[in-house]
């Protein structure tokens, strides 16, 4: 049975960077502030990277630059050196001092809360080392319920499957596919996250009728810059829904993700 296969009283919301319309992505504070929203089981979608001493970290960008007070490249740094660069001040005051956290810090976090993280591998050609190291990891902290991986790189949601089975893999689409279902049987996938912008409803049934479960991701602004056109994207969300065609919601803002979701209920 799919673990992400879900229905209209099961539905799971998230964050995208955790709560990002309300914290600094890939902070605590975010993952914390997807928790107060969401609820228990929310799920908060962050980026793994790794520092020059082997350390994973959550981080969106190769740089440092745009969300901390530092500068350089995040695999060339030590984990001491980022651990000390403010990663919340760039978003508001009210966050300053926040850190990079460690995966490790992410998923003690995920325990006490009841969060789970879908983490996206954001390093495509270093599978040798990452993938044991996230194996290692999570019979260490026995974190597996916690745990998604996704990519745009198939090969390598295929190859960390293999390694650590027990943890459900998400494909990532930029475009419309021919057929979704066969390459995700191919790659071994349980989600395919189909992007708003091309949601197509032969797509999503095609996939839950492999079994497979589907995502989307609502980025922040896009329902209030389409609505100044008559096209209300909250609407076709809710739909989509009730339909039974969505299993996970993810979205920057994670309130507006439960109240779709509390809509679609009824």
């Amino acid at each position: 049975m799919n673990p992400l296969r879900m229905n209209l009283e099961t539905l799971r919301v998230g964050g995208h960077r955790g709560h990002s319309a309300g914290a600094p992505e890939n902070t605590l504070a975010a993952f914390r502030k997807a928790f107060d929203h969401g609820g228990p089981l929310a799920t908060c979608e962050t980026d793994l990277s790794m520092t020059a001493d082997g350390e994973l970290v959550l981080m969106h960008d190769k740089t440092v630059d745009r969300t901390t007070d530092g500068h350089g490249i995040v695999q060339t740094m030590t984990y001491a050196d980022l651990s000390k660069l403010d990663a919340g001040s760039w978003f508001s005051p009210e966050f300053a001092c926040e850190r990079v956290p460690s995966l490790r810090e992410a998923l003690e976090l995920g325990r006490e809360l009841g969060i789970l993280y879908q983490l996206e591998l954001k390093i495509y050609d270093r599978n040798e080392v990452i993938i044991p190291k996230l194996r290692a990891l999570i019979d260490e902290m026995d974190c597996a319920d916690l745990l998604q991986f996704s990519s745009f790189d198939f090969v390598q949601l295929k190859a960390a499957k293999e390694a650590i089975p027990e943890v459900p893999t998400v494909g990532l689409m930029h475009s419309r596919l021919i057929d979704p279902a066969a390459l995700a049987r191919q790659a071994k996938l349980d989600a395919m996250n189909i992007e708003i912008y091309h949601f197509a409803s032969g797509e999503s049934r095609q996939l839950h009728d492999e079994g497979i479960a589907v995502f989307t991701y609502l980025p922040g602004g896009h329902h209030e810059k389409m609505m100044k056109y008559g096209v209300d994207v909250e609407d076709q969300v809710v739909r989509w829904v009730r339909e039974g065609e969505l299993d996970q919601l993810m979205g920057d803002d994670v309130a507006q993700m439960a109240r779709l979701r509390n809509r679609a209920r009824g």
